[in-house]
């Protein structure tokens, strides 16, 4: 949907709620862009000059060592905006953006998000919730890597989380357009541990797979693996 007037994500998410005034200036002043799976948005330590709102699709924010190595901090997915900590702190980019999937996405450049946020007091708060968001997101992170006692907690808990965002699809069904070694990077674990962990949460019942869907049967012993 290019019209942020007639989007069917309008009052769902902070930025999707805006009056219509503020809408409109969307509308007038930012370009509507497809992305296909695999996409880069932006690169981290690059410099930021726009904002991304993701109308459909998913994509997943990343971040590096000096060595190479690459974890996924979260799913960003329709709703969202990347790339809004820093155009607000007037600093690089943090983190890396990278489309999962098929996405169509708002692009606003930073020095016009100013003007929107100045200009509608309803953007303002939007901004401000869309943080919070993103604070709530990075406090799961640290509670799926440092509270779990086992992998197969870590694993049952980026589940759960998944499950509770409950943006796309029914809160026992998520789907997980990721690879086994992806999950190992959410997870703090190898590839190998997230293929064994998932096929003994299948033989144990605890979950279903489809292709890239996955239904939780037994969220109750879930929690307990991840004592949470």
């Amino acid at each position: 949907m290019s019209n942020c007037q007639n989007c069917p994500q309008a009052g769902k998410h902070p930025f999707c709620g805006l009056g219509s005034q503020a809408r409109a200036f969307l509308d007038a002043n930012s370009t509507v862009v497809d992305y296909p799976r695999g996409a880069s948005l932006f690169h981290e330590g690059t410099s930021s000059d726009s904002v991304y709102m993701l109308c459909s699709g998913r994509v997943k924010i990343t971040a590096s060592s000096s060595e190479g190595k690459t974890a996924i901090l979260r799913i960003a997915s329709a709703g969202d905006v990347v790339g809004l900590s820093a155009a607000l702190n007037k600093t690089s980019y943090e983190t890396s953006a990278e489309a999962i999937e098929p996405c169509k996405i708002r692009i606003l450049q930073n020095r016009l998000l100013m003007q929107l946020l100045t200009q509608f007091g309803d953007a303002s708060m939007a901004a401000t919730s869309m943080i919070a968001q993103h604070y709530r997101a990075a406090f799961q992170e640290i509670r799926r890597i440092a509270l779990p006692d086992s992998p197969a907690g870590r694993v049952a808990r980026l589940i759960l989380d998944w499950a509770e965002s409950g943006r796309t699809m029914p809160a026992s069904t998520i789907t997980i357009p990721l690879t086994h070694e992806e999950l190992a990077s959410m997870t703090a674990t190898t590839r190998e541990t997230v293929t064994r962990t998932l096929s003994r949460f299948r033989r144990e019942k605890l979950i279903a797979t489809k292709g890239i869907s996955l239904t939780i049967l037994q969220p109750a012993q879930l929690r307990q693996l991840c004592a949470c």
